[in-house]
């Protein structure tokens, strides 16, 4: 397997709650994207904001996912891990996404940010790894229809 397939979920974690937040700053408040690129800069390791301390707790349903493609793909064909790969990231972001939503847009809309709605952030990452896993499955699933025929053919 190629190694740019652990890069992605890498990637993806990394970058998922700074791309969430610029999209609120722009789309929900308002702010140039210019600005709110800048903010997002100075916000990454400042002391109450520090972004990147978010992105590494929320980084633990993306390493789960990179041991299950570890395994898989010793066992699996690889466009049947790449499946997997496309579904457990689906699976992932489709909770982390509306969760950090969630949790942002009151800053950026209206509404009263609660002070302890930070804490989500550290129970995020382990409610995001079910649905990292039914992501997966159905990864896997899809795998055997349609476009992964001839795939099907070469496992057997």
């Amino acid at each position: 397997m190629k190694k740019s397939l652990y890069l992605i979920p890498v990637v993806v974690a990394f970058v998922t709650p700074s791309l969430v937040i610029f999209c609120l700053a722009v789309f929900v408040g308002g702010i140039p994207p210019l600005t709110a690129l800048g903010d997002i800069a100075r916000r990454q390791f400042a002391s109450g904001d520090n972004l990147f301390l978010v992105a590494v707790i929320g980084f633990i349903p993306f390493a789960v996912l990179i041991a299950l493609l570890r395994v898989a793909a010793g066992r699996l064909a690889p466009r049947r891990v790449y499946a997997l790969l496309i579904g457990g990231l689906i699976g992932i972001l489709g909770l982390m996404v509306f969760a950090h939503v969630k949790i942002w847009y009151p800053m950026y809309g209206p509404g009263h940010m609660s002070s302890t709605a930070v804490i989500g952030f550290f129970f995020i990452p382990f409610y995001c790894i079910p649905t990292m896993f039914i992501g997966a499955v159905l990864g896997w699933a899809v795998s055997f229809a349609g476009f992964f025929r001839s795939a099907r053919k070469a496992d057997g």
